[in-house]
């Protein structure tokens, strides 16, 4: 009996120094572990973005004062993925939309386009002098369109198609971002690339191309497609909430070419206002304004049948669903 309790006590004894012992190792291997930086690489990451599909409907029945049915929608979608560790940050925004409205109906219905854009932007950036205001920058800019456009009311002759014109900017300059809603990116050497992929567009001098033309009777030399220009460039964005639901977005794009007619600027300026109803329901306006020397518009083909350089303007005005995340 007496051995029988000293080999329980010894037991005991032994199994409390084995637990003591699974207790230290326990506690030294959580310190080395609290040591281990934690997988924040996630929180690198910025991404949000909104989007918005809206609806105008129209129908009239024996209307004595006249008018023409009619069905439009207008969708886009503004997505943002933005990058920051350190002194690196890298931006990525891409921007797509596209609208339509149907007049009349049946065999007689119109089909118009309203909206149309597909337009990327990355940029990455090292922080100069520790001060987070100042970036060496590395920006490229590509935009085009989804589907052919027609000169309306004319719907037979194409006057432009996605690749036609697609529009490339790429170079090396400095941003500067005093603030978290507003940074301006300056480049003074930039190659802006035009292309146009549709060779009847191309050969007609479109957007800024060399036209085709016939070498001799049997030999027609055509255009080469694209169009390569180097210069300074200049991109100023801003993101801003004005108010709890009022959210103003804007870009604005300045280019000049050092080899043709240089001083002549071309611009592209866009500004989106948002003005939240609810979760789901907001009003937006957004507005265009481009100006590019050497993209020919005609408004008279009797005194100018060639055209010429025109400020181009478009403003869209909708109410409908919207979604916000972040």
């Amino acid at each position: 009996m007496k051995k029988l309790t000293l080999l329980l006590a010894g037991m005991l004894l032994s199994g409390g120094v084995f637990a003591q012992e699974i207790h230290k190792i326990a506690k030294a291997k959580a310190d080395v572990l609290s040591q281990v930086p934690a997988d924040t690489s996630s929180k690198h990451w910025l991404v949000q973005g909104n989007g918005s599909l809206q609806f105008t409907q129209a129908s009239f029945t024996n209307w004595s004062a006249g008018g023409q049915n009619s069905l439009g929608m207008v969708g886009w979608v503004n997505f943002k993925a933005n990058y920051k560790n350190g002194k690196h940050v890298w931006g990525n925004t891409v921007d797509l939309g596209y609208g339509f409205n149907i007049l009349g109906q049946g065999k007689e219905a119109q089909f118009n386009k309203t909206d149309d854009k597909i337009e990327i932007t990355t940029a990455y950036g090292y922080e100069l002098h520790n001060n987070k205001k100042w970036y060496l920058t590395a920006l490229a800019n590509f935009r085009t369109q989804f589907s052919a456009g027609y000169n309306y009311p004319d719907d037979s002759t194409v006057v432009s198609t996605f690749m036609a014109p697609g529009y490339l900017v790429a170079g090396l300059g400095i941003t500067y971002a005093p603030v978290k809603w507003f940074y301006v990116y300056v480049s003074p050497f930039s190659g802006r690339f035009t292309f146009v992929t549709d060779q009847k567009l191309a050969d007609s001098g479109s957007f800024g191309l060399e036209r085709g033309k016939w070498i001799n009777d049997s030999t027609y030399h055509h255009s080469k497609g694209w169009r390569g220009e180097f210069g300074p460039y200049v991109r100023a964005d801003l993101n801003a909430d004005l108010a709890k639901n009022i959210n103003l977005s804007s870009s604005i794009e300045l280019f000049t070419d050092y080899l043709h007619k240089f001083g002549n600027i071309d611009v592209n300026w866009s500004v989106l206002l948002s003005l939240k109803v609810n979760k789901w329901l907001a009003a937006s306006i957004q507005t265009q304004l481009i100006y590019d020397d050497d993209v020919m518009i005609v408004t008279d083909k009797a005194k100018q049948p060639e055209g010429g350089p025109r400020t181009q303007f478009k403003e869209l005005i909708g109410v409908g669903l919207t979604y916000k995340f972040k």
